[in-house]
Parts: structure tokens; C-alpha cells; sequence
């Protein structure tokens, strides 16, 4: 059967989603079972929208399909629905499958446009899907993990249990045969084309996010892994074997030869027990060699491992902390940390900073309803206090539809129920307007976010102290959210410029944007020296105004430190 599957999911703006790990693992499934499939990446961005002339290319690679997938996260739902009228206009008869977080989350909001969707692991079923349908067999309706839109009215099948055995998969298809981007026009993926889209994450080059597991020990309210606990009973982590997913990165390492680091895409790294992590170190060390990064909780740091994975070359660690209430945590978010370990444990990964080089990436969540003014205040002190070396980053809180807080939220009337052309869109989703907490203490979460190393630490103790916050509630709103809009358009700026493009450098393109990122990069591994260099060669080629202006306060701010 000839398969056309669609990845929606900009690279651009989610964290290394040009990996698109779960529709290369689909293709390579469907291409060991006999079929042929064209693998097609959506990557505009800016605007995050496409226009008719843009959607009908697809028709090159269309015209000779028999059947059309589409992966979905609910940011980038609504381009999906846009790719799905088009096939359904344009082709008459041709079904859209859908599947990825969205439909996990939600089935029945995405079978209101596609035809069938996959609402579990596809493993199994993607393939006894597709082999019932080329054959004609109407037994298709009934394949487990999938629902299908029948005349109108939803049927959802029995769900599988937990895919066990994560080695007997093959190798994502990351090779570049028969891929394609749009981005304004179609065009085939080349070598040159992929460097270009590859994040730089943490390091001073393009990034590989590969994922070694699957599974997460938490059910935080606002993530579908809550979806995932509803159909198995239970946290389901499962683990491909260290030989395996070795095996694997070698060969995209030596496939591709751009890379200069990898991202491990586990919720946590750190729940392998020391034994594996020796073994990744002993081979890592040895046959790959390049920068890495991982992402912890506090629940399972343990020095030991910390000392095997920075051994084996790992420079950028993330742990998220959403908030620093423990009643946010306990009561909203259902996510069972004690925030004085949390408290703990960064303290204890911050000393690695000076003796390591390495980036330590906070995570916290703003803009919840659910949040009273004085849970947002203990997320400021915790922020204010934090080492100077830290990165901290802070999401919007969105309301992902079949999360427990979803279900909450349009309970409560906080939110309507989920409509995919009205849902908060992507750029919210990651920072952008406060919808809200347009609050004196959220304003004091962005300012110890990003001058907290340049405010005497009893200056922040006097801003978040309750008189000058009593004070401050009888500032108009108006003059709240403006300021709040100020400072969130200067990071959405910030955030523009990190991405590293190797096709500008490769022909002298906005080199000030180069050395800006390169700074940026560097003043995240703690070189404090090589990132005013390069913020300073940035001023100096005078290419880019927007980045220019912002090169000239970095310097000063790292100047200042």
C-alpha cells in the first residue's frame, strides 16, 4: 500500500520535534511489513499557518497515495484539520487516519475530522490496520488501540495492553529517502536541509533527541501520560536495552555527521539503575564521544548516577519544578514531589556548574487559575533565590484536552470545552500572552526569571515582601499586563534567535545572528568570557538590529556579573 504519513508538528518551535520520533517509528513499521511511505514534515512557523496554494502542493506526493496518516499534537491540531479537509475535498473517498498525543488525549475531539484515529501504542496495530485494509477486509473497523468515525458516530475498540518488548522494533526511519518538507514550497529532504532544522538545544551544533524509553513515573494533571495510566491501571515504564538504542545512535551518528550532541527525550533518564547507566557511559564514551543531555526528577537524583552520566559527557541537565507551592503540587497538579527535595536537589546539581560546565534548565509552569497570589509569591522566592547559573524557563499552563486539569477546568466554567481553531495557540502554549494571573507577583516571576543576577538579593526579599505587594495590588491591571507584554515580547525574541542555522553560516547569511546564538550557547555552559566575545562580534558585523540591541544588554548583564 502507498502511504503518505504527515508531520504536523513544527520543528521549529517544540524543543527537537524534527525528530518526530513517533512517525518515524510508524514508517519504519509499515516499511518492514512490505509498504511504501512518503514521510512529509510541516515546518512553517512564522506565520504558524498555511495558505490553499501552500496545502494543494501536497498533491505531488498525494496523487499516487492510497492512504494518508497524520501525526497530531494539540497545539498543531488545527493544521491537521486543515491537511485532512484538503485530502477529503481533493480525494473523495481517501482516508485520514490520525494519531500521536492528541488523539491518545482526546480520540473523540479528533474523530470529529478524521476517519479513524490510533488512541494507544501503534506497534501493533498500525500494521494490522493497514495490511486489513489494502486486502479489503472490513474486520479493519474492529483493530484494537483504533477508533473510527461510522456513518457519523464514533467506535472505539478494545485497547492492547503495553507494548513490552521495545528492541523487537526497528530503527526509527531517520534516513532521508522519500521525505519531504513544506515550508512556503515542497521540496525533498536533504542532508543540508535536515542541519538546518535540527535544534541546538544545549550545544554548540545541531542536536539529535532520541527517546530510550517510554513511560513516566508521575501523573501530573496537565500531561496525557494521565491518558496512558486510565487505559493500563498503572505507570507503564518500559526501557529498550542499552546495546539496543545504542546500536541505533550510532548509526544516525554516522549517517548524518552533522551532529554535535544528543538529547535524551526520557521523562527521566535517571531511572535506569546504575549498572545500564555504566554500561551507556563505557560505549558512549567511547563510540559516539559528543555532548548529551537528559532530564531528571528529584525523585530519582542520585549522586552516583549524576557522576557516571558527567563522566560520559553530559553537559545539560532539566528538572522540572512547575511550582514552588507544595499546594499547587499536592492539590492541582497531582505531581507527588516534595519541594524541599526538589529544593534539595538543585542545590546539588547547581555545584556540578562550576566544577563541569554544565547547563542546568529549570522548568516552571505560570498562569494557572488554580494558583492564589500567595502560591505564585513562593514560585518568585524560589526563582529569586536561585544560583546565578541556572536557567529557568517558564510555560503558560494550557489545558490539553483529556488531562484530569482539563476535565477540571471546563467543570469549573474556567475554560469551554475543547474547539481545535479556538485552542490557546502554539506560541501561548509556550510563552506567551497571561490569560489569567496578569498579576504583581506573576510580573515578579518574569523579573527573577531574568534579572535575578543583577538585583541585590534584599531587593527581591523588599519587592516580594506583603506591604510593597499590598502596594502593588492597587496598580491598575491595565499597567500590569502592559508591562507583563513588554517583557514577554523580549523573550519570544530571545527565543527566536537561539536556534542555530548551519545552511546561514554555510553562506554567510546574518552572521550577527550566528555569534548571538553561539553566546547565548556559551553563556548557558557557564563560559562567561566566550560569550561576551561572541556577543560582542555580534555588535560589531551590525547585521541584525533586533539582535544587535539584544547582544548590547547580554554584554552589559554578563559585563555586570
Amino acid at each position: 500500500m502507498n502511504i503518505a504519513l504527515i508531520d504536523v508538528n513544527t520543528a521549529r518551535v517544540l524543543g527537537g520535534g524534527f525528530s518526530a520520533q513517533g512517525s518515524r517509528l510508524i514508517s519504519a513499521l509499515l516499511k518492514r511489513a512490505g509498504h511504501s511511505v512518503k514521510l512529509v514534515f510541516l515546518t512553517k512557523y512564522n506565520p504558524f499557518t498555511y495558505s490553499r496554494a501552500e496545502i494543494e502542493q501536497l498533491h505531488e506526493i498525494l496523487k499516487d497515495i492510497d492512504l494518508v496518516m497524520v501525526a497530531v499534537f494539540s497545539t498543531c491540531a488545527r493544521l491537521a484539520v486543515q491537511v485532512t479537509d484538503f485530502v477529503h475535498k481533493k480525494y473523495p473517498g481517501m482516508k485520514v487516519i490520525w494519531g500521536g498525543p492528541h488523539c491518545i488525549a482526546a480520540p473523540e475531539f479528533s474523530l470529529r475530522y478524521a476517519d479513524g484515529v490510533c488512541f494507544s501504542e501503534g506497534d501493533e496495530c498500525v500494521v494490522d490496520f493497514v495490511n486489513k485494509l489494502e486486502t479489503g477486509n472490513q474486520d479493519y473497523l474492529k483493530t484494537p488501540n483504533m477508533a473510527f468515525n461510522v456513518n457519523g458516530s464514533p467506535v472505539i475498540n478494545k485497547a492492547l495492553p503495553p507494548f513490552e518488548d521495545l528492541d523487537s522494533l526497528p530503527f526509527t526511519d531517520y534516513t532521508l529517502e522519500d521525505k519531504f518538507v513544506l515550508n512556503e514550497s515542497l521540496s525533498p529532504l536533504t542532508k543540508e536541509k535536515a542541519a538546518d532544522y535540527y535544534n541546538t538545544y544545549a550545544f554548540a551544533g545541531q542536536s539529535l533527541f532520541m527517546l530510550t524509553s517510554r513511560g513516566c513515573p508521575h501523573q501530573c494533571s496537565y500531561c496525557n501520560n494521565c491518558r496512558y495510566v486510565s487505559i493500563f491501571d498503572k505507570n507503564h515504564v518500559r526501557f529498550h536495552s542499552v546495546s539496543r538504542f545504542m546500536d541505533e545512535l550510532e548509526a544516525y551518528m554516522n549517517y548524518y555527521g552533522f551532529f554535535g550532541g544528543v538529547g535524551f527525550s526520557d521523562d527521566d533518564f535517571f531511572l535506569r539503575p546504575v549498572d545500564q547507566l555504566e554500561e551507556f557511559a563505557e560505549r558512549y564514551k567511547k563510540n559516539v564521544g559528543i555532548p548529551f543531555g537528559v532530564a531528571v526528577s528529584p525523585n530519582t537524583y542520585r549522586r552516583e548516577k549524576m557522576e557516571i552520566l558527567l563522566d560520559a559527557g553530559m553537559i545539560a541537565i532539566e528538572m522540572g519544578v512547575q511550582s514552588a507551592s507544595q499546594r499547587v503540587l499536592d492539590e492541582v497538579y497531582n505531581r507527588k514531589v516534595s519541594i524541599t527535595k526538589t529544593r534539595e536537589v538543585t542545590h546539588q546539581i547547581a555545584r556540578y556548574q562550576e566544577t563541569n560546565r554544565l547547563a542546568f534548565v529549570l522548568d516552571f509552569i505560570i498562569d494557572n487559575p488554580y494558583e492564589k497570589r500567595k502560591d505564585i509569591i513562593q514560585t518568585y522566592r524560589y526563582l529569586a533565590g536561585l544560583p546565578h547559573k541556572i536557567l529557568a524557563r517558564v510555560y503558560n499552563l494550557v489545558f490539553f484536552p483529556g488531562t484530569p486539569i482539563y476535565d477540571r477546568a471546563v467543570k469549573d466554567g474556567v475554560i469551554a470545552p475543547y474547539d481545535v481553531m479556538k485552542f490557546r495557540s502554539l506560541d501561548d502554549c509556550y510563552r506567551g500572552n497571561i490569560l489569567y494571573q496578569a498579576n504583581y507577583e506573576t510580573l515578579l516571576v518574569f523579573l527573577a526569571m531574568r534579572y535575578r543576577h543583577r538585583i541585590p538579593r534584599w531587593f527581591t526579599s523588599l519587592l516580594g515582601s506583603y506591604p510593597v505587594r499590598i502596594i502593588a495590588s492597587l496598580v491598575p491591571k491595565f499597567i500590569i499586563r502592559r508591562l507583563l507584554l513588554k517583557l514577554l515580547k523580549f523573550h519570544r525574541n530571545i527565543d527566536g534567535k537561539i536556534k542555530l542555522s548551519s545552511r546561514s553560516i554555510k553562506q554567510g547569511k546574518d552572521l550577527s545572528s550566528h555569534f548571538f546564538s553561539r553566546g547565548l550557547i556559551y553563556q548557558m555552559r557557564g563560559n562567561k568570557a566566550r560569550a561576551i566575545a561572541d556577543f560582542q562580534e555580534c555588535i560589531r558585523l551590525n547585521e541584525n538590529p533586533e539582535v544587535v540591541e539584544m547582544a548590547k544588554r547580554l554584554v552589559e548583564e554578563n559585563t555586570a556579573e
